[in-house]
């Protein structure tokens, strides 16, 4: 059934002030919000249809009404105005994202931490891998006779480094060989081939050099592990005290934010750059009483991630929407950046 103008204003008009007190709305408080001089009774059988088809709902029989999920979804999609970011948090997010971007290897996880200092709800971010990723490129840097950094880029641009360390000098021939051994049968390998079967070909491959390579390749084989592994970086924890005290929301919330098996889907599973995902309407008890914003980043033309936060149902989301999808949009252009310097 699609809505009259007056009742799109009366749900609009509720769920800002809902949003603001927390408290149920009754029809004199509304009569003022909207300015639309009918009777109170026409308020009230408005707001009685409202909650027949699902948008409001009243606590009990006394009470005033408070937006439903199904209320705040229509709200989010055909009513709420969408506030610009003021150029001075703009800047803010510019610059911290900047900043962050100097260490590429851990920019994700600075990026969730700055997010939920900047909103003061917990963040979570996750990595979005295809299975037809493959590695795009495999660095072998010398740092000393038993060391080296190797850096693996992914065809989506995804960037791991690591530090490894041989109990034996490297000779120039043995790394000769590594990257010979790279070039072959790594470079163009999708991510999902990787396996433990997979390595012990390519170490039969190394010959009389196995002890001195088999430390390069066991850290090429890590980070592809790393790639693929379904979890989900949660930053801000402490923030679910201050968001919902302690009492039991709070509590159970807390020990959701450690299932990475019920994380990785919530967040995954979201097809828009920009999304409000409704507790209620998900099979996880400890969400009942919260919703996530939760945002696409890309690097370059690819989806790579999400990153969002957690908090009450009843957040700002006119503020909240533009910002989150502000920091996503920047993160991604922070990102793309980072690793053209990285391939230069």
């Amino acid at each position: 059934m699609e809505l009259s103008d007056r009742k799109k204003i009366i749900l609009g008009s509720l769920i800002k002030y809902y949003i603001k007190t927390g408290e149920p709305v009754g029809s004199k408080s509304l009569l003022e919000l909207t300015g639309l001089g009918v009777s109170p009774a026409t308020l009230r059988n408005e707001m009685s249809e409202l909650c027949d088809l699902g948008y409001l709902c009243q606590p009990h029989t006394s009470a005033g009404r408070q937006p439903t999920s199904f209320g705040y979804s229509f709200y989010f999609e055909k009513l709420m105005n969408r506030r610009e970011v003021p150029y001075d948090l703009q800047l803010i997010i510019d610059n911290m994202l900047n900043d962050a971007a100097k260490d590429p290897e851990n920019l994700a996880s600075v990026a969730g931490q700055l997010l939920s200092d900047l909103t003061g709800f917990p963040t979570l971010m996750a990595t979005v891998t295809k299975e037809e990723t493959f590695v795009k490129r495999v660095n072998v840097l010398s740092m000393g006779r038993r060391t080296v950094l190797l850096l693996l880029i992914t065809s989506d641009g995804i960037a791991r480094s690591r530090i490894c360390r041989s109990a034996f000098n490297l000779a120039p021939d043995a790394l000769s060989h590594f990257e010979k051994l790279v070039s072959y049968y790594i470079v163009g390998t999708e991510l999902i081939k990787f396996s433990p079967v997979f390595l012990q070909a390519l170490v039969s491959r190394t010959g009389d050099l196995s002890l001195f390579l088999m430390p390069l390749l066991s850290s090429v084989f890590e980070m592809v592990e790393e790639l693929q592994s379904k979890s989900v970086h949660v930053k801000g924890e402490s923030n679910v005290l201050k968001c919902y005290g302690n009492d039991y929301d709070s509590r159970s919330l807390l020990t959701l934010l450690t299932q990475q098996d019920k994380l990785f889907p919530l967040l995954t599973n979201t097809r828009d750059d920009i999304e409000i995902v409704f507790g209620d309407q998900t099979d996880i008890e400890a969400l009942r009483h919260s919703s996530l914003v939760v945002a696409k980043y890309r690097l370059g033309d690819k989806d790579i991630g999400r990153i969002g936060v957690i908090g009450p149902v009843r957040m700002a989301y006119e503020q909240l929407v533009p910002s989150v999808e502000y920091f996503a949009l920047k993160l991604g252009s922070v990102m793309t950046q980072a690793m053209r310097d990285l391939e230069e």
